[in-house]
């Protein structure tokens, strides 16, 4: 099956980064190294900097000189994880404690601080020619700065009472497209790829980033997101999600203002009744089924984007792109 070929290169992938990793992050006896290592041991599929290592090599570049970039883009999603815990009051992530109920607010924050500079060090300490790496630094930027611009529209229109789905995809496009594609870019830059064919994989996270994050909004509804077992953390955050949004717009005026109504409560005063009260909301104006079935068509419109690439192994992109609609976890 796809998914399962796609989780095995994964776990491939993710050997090569977690190698590196460790000389990038050693364990040492301080104030930095056990939290990060306490989140950073917690699992995750290093998606992101996979995606990197597949594009480099699709394109004839070596893989391992994508390496220093690829560990930079995870390290930078695990710098994300541990302020958004934050941000959003989260205390579970990937079911266990989050690193700032753990340690600490202010050790949170810092160790994400500290994160940030190791990414940068990553590029800049690679092998790679000072102009591709000049270009993997602002590549690398822009993607930082546009995921701090869309987290700041998705902190605060949380609950928002007039959120619409092109709001949402404004926050998804800035948040998880350039997230998503930042590897596949710098690994398109380290293989030496004409300009014409980095913007096809800018391109192509426009439809698997907005998919990838419309999956994560149902997953929280089913399996929940390593959340010590918890369903639905989104709507007792207020989270502007896909579901909020197309439910706004179908809903009769009363569902419409009790839907208001709990997600604009503070997440520790929404029991989870009004929970799944929330989540029959949304079953009965169907905005689960329509969520998969605008996912799976961001991912029809990734396969013309791939169409265009050129990769040899066309199907291993294809699979990558329906991974993300089609993900359980």
């Amino acid at each position: 099956m796809a998914i399962n070929r796609i989780e095995a290169t994964l776990k491939q992938y993710g050997a090569l980064i977690d190698r590196q990793l460790q000389e990038l992050l050693p364990h040492r006896e301080d104030y930095l190294s056990e939290p990060i290592w306490y989140h950073m041991d917690s699992g995750g599929k290093r998606v992101r900097p996979a995606l990197c290592l597949i594009t480099c090599g699709a394109l004839g570049g070596d893989p391992k000189a994508a390496i220093p970039f690829a560990v930079a883009v995870e390290i930078l999603h695990n710098m994300f994880l541990i302020h958004d815990d934050i941000e959003d009051g989260d205390t579970m992530r990937r079911d266990k404690p989050t690193v700032w109920c753990k340690y600490g607010t202010a050790n949170a924050l810092n160790v994400g601080d500290y994160l940030l500079g190791r990414a940068y060090r990553s590029i800049l300490s690679s092998s790679l020619p000072a102009d591709k790496r000049l270009r993997l630094l602002d590549i690398f930027t822009l993607t930082y700065e546009k995921t701090v611009e869309g987290q700041a529209l998705d902190i605060n229109w949380r609950g928002d009472k007039g959120f619409t789905m092109e709001k949402y995809l404004r926050i998804v496009e800035l948040k998880t497209a350039y997230y998503l594609t930042c590897g596949m870019v710098g690994g398109a830059v380290i293989a030496g790829a004409p300009e014409v064919v980095i913007e096809k994989f800018w391109e192509l996270g426009h439809s698997i980033g907005p998919a990838f994050q419309i999956k994560d909004d149902l997953i929280d509804l089913a399996q929940g997101k390593g959340r010590g077992g918890q369903i639905g953390s989104d709507i007792k955050e207020g989270k502007p999600s896909f579901l909020y949004a197309y439910t706004l717009s179908r809903a009769s005026k009363e569902d419409r203002d009790r839907l208001i109504e709990v997600m604009l409560k503070p997440r520790e005063e929404t029991p989870d009744r009004e929970v799944e009260e929330v989540i029959a909301l949304y079953k009965r104006y169907g905005a689960i089924d329509y969520a998969q079935d605008y996912a799976d068509g961001l991912v029809e419109k990734a396969f013309k984007t791939i169409e265009g690439l050129p990769v040899g192994d066309k199907v291993l992109f294809r699979d990558l792109a329906q991974f993300m609609a089609q993900r359980k976890t």
